[in-house]
């Protein structure tokens, strides 16, 4: 800020960013998902995928052996889905993730998320897959 400058980070290390970046972009499938202040995001992360990458950050204090994964793979950017590119991996997804392709909703100041449960937020109640909630961060993943 001192210089009027940025940086650009690219990297799956979120404590990293955590520690050093101001502004999050969360990118899936090619696309921005989720925008947020730093510390909106890590304390109310909003699109599952983002949900889903911090669940399956390492704890030092867990007794788990394995770490939480997020099912699945990437879409071909070939042959991106019509819907939402993350709902063949999103345990809430349903017809309308498959078939519509969401904007970017404003979720909070400055928070923006790719994602229909902005319209739909019951949905979070009923997901289709079987998943654990991290209780210190509230970010789910899929049990398998």
């Amino acid at each position: 800020k001192q210089f009027g400058t940025s940086i650009l980070m690219i990297t799956h290390d979120l404590g990293v960013i955590a520690e050093t970046a101001s502004r999050v972009v969360v990118m899936y499938a090619g696309e921005v998902v989720e925008e947020a202040p730093v510390h909106r995001l890590f304390s109310s992360p909003h699109h599952p995928y983002t949900q889903g990458l911090m669940a399956a950050m390492p704890q030092l204090a867990s007794e788990r052996d394995r770490l939480n994964v997020i099912p699945g793979t990437v879409p071909a950017p070939d042959n991106w889905p019509k819907g939402c590119r993350f709902h063949d991996r999103c345990p809430f997804a349903w017809d309308r993730t498959e078939h519509e392709h969401p904007p970017l909703y404003q979720v909070g100041e400055g928070h923006t998320s790719r994602c229909h449960l902005v319209e739909e937020p019951d949905r979070r109640n009923h997901p289709h897959e079987p998943f654990v909630v991290n209780k210190n961060t509230g970010t789910f993943a899929v049990v398998r």
